[in-house]
Parts: C-alpha cells; sequence; structure tokens
C-alpha cells in the first residue's frame, strides 16, 4: 500500500515595497510579483498577510480584499497569460500598484480581511485550494484591495509556503 508524505516548504515573504502605507480605494491597491509554481509543483499553497494600519478609524467596507490572479504560461515560463483585473491593464508579474475594475475582473476573491479597530492589525492566512479548486495554477499573484478608510501602515508582510506531496 502506498504512503502519502505531505511535506510544507519554507515560508517566502514577498516584497511589499509598494504595500507599505497604500490608501484606502475601492479599485487602486496592491500586486506581488508572480509565484511560479513550475518547480515546487507544489499541491497547494498556505498564504499570510499581516497588516498594520494607520491610526484611522474604519470607514468603507471595512475590509481588505486579497484577490489571486492565476497565471498559465504557454512556454515554460517565458510567457505568462494571467486572470485580468476588469481593466486595460493586466497583471504585470512584478510587485508594485495596480488597478482592478469595480468588479475585480476576472480575479479570484481569496477573503476579506476585517477592519473594525482604529490602529489594528489585520491578519489572516488561507489555503490556495479554497480559492482556486484542487488544481494549482502554473502561477499566481495575490492582488490586495485596501478599502477600510484607514492608510496601510508600515510593517506589512505577505507570505506563502509550498505544500507538496510525494507517494511512496
Amino acid at each position: 500500500m502506498a504512503t502519502r508524505q505531505i511535506a510544507y516548504g519554507a515560508w517566502t515573504s514577498l516584497t511589499v515595497t509598494n504595500l507599505q502605507s497604500l490608501a484606502s480605494s475601492a479599485t487602486a491597491g496592491w500586486q506581488s510579483a508572480r509565484i511560479s509554481n513550475l518547480s515546487a509543483l507544489a499541491i497547494d499553497y498556505e498564504i499570510a498577510i499581516k497588516l498594520p494600519m494607520a491610526n484611522t478609524a474604519a470607514a468603507n467596507d471595512k475590509c481588505v480584499y486579497p484577490f489571486i490572479s492565476k497565471a498559465v504560461t504557454t512556454d515554460g515560463g517565458t510567457t505568462w497569460v494571467q486572470d485580468d483585473q476588469g481593466t486595460t491593464t493586466m497583471p504585470t508579474g512584478t510587485e508594485g500598484t495596480t488597478t482592478i475594475g469595480t468588479a475585480g475582473g476576472n480575479l479570484s476573491q481569496a477573503t476579506a480581511l476585517v477592519y473594525t479597530a482604529t490602529q489594528q492589525t489585520i491578519q489572516k492566512s488561507f489555503m490556495l485550494s479554497t480559492v482556486l479548486g484542487n488544481t494549482m495554477p502554473d502561477g499566481f499573484s495575490i492582488i490586495l484591495i485596501n478599502y477600510t478608510g484607514a492608510a496601510l501602515s508600515t510593517g506589512c508582510v505577505v507570505a506563502y509556503r509550498a505544500i507538496t506531496e510525494t507517494i511512496s
């Protein structure tokens, strides 16, 4: 009988330079660099988000919304096609600011991080499979929309780790 062994990879913190101090907006947000699954061949990814908030009261939706932009490669990693954001600007695969359409385009909404108290640190982790199902894409980017009424503070963390499986 075969034995299934699950392994949890090391945490990788993403570059979040353009996420620090991100203002509240329904459409202007941050995108991560593309995370490739071509080498890891992970069966899932765990994603952790920690966002210290500015000293401002909650307003608007009182939430930060993480979205996932799935990416597939047509040639082994040089050319990528990513889910669109509902605008003419496509995800770039590099860390930076971005703008999504009001409905999020073809992005997959992962969850919501709720902001209820002034200067709160909001944090949450989730499994990519709960967003995309059991089949992992070639790669993906994380897109965050801060619609809390407050700007993010410094010290933001967005990290991931691959979960792999071997059968022996």
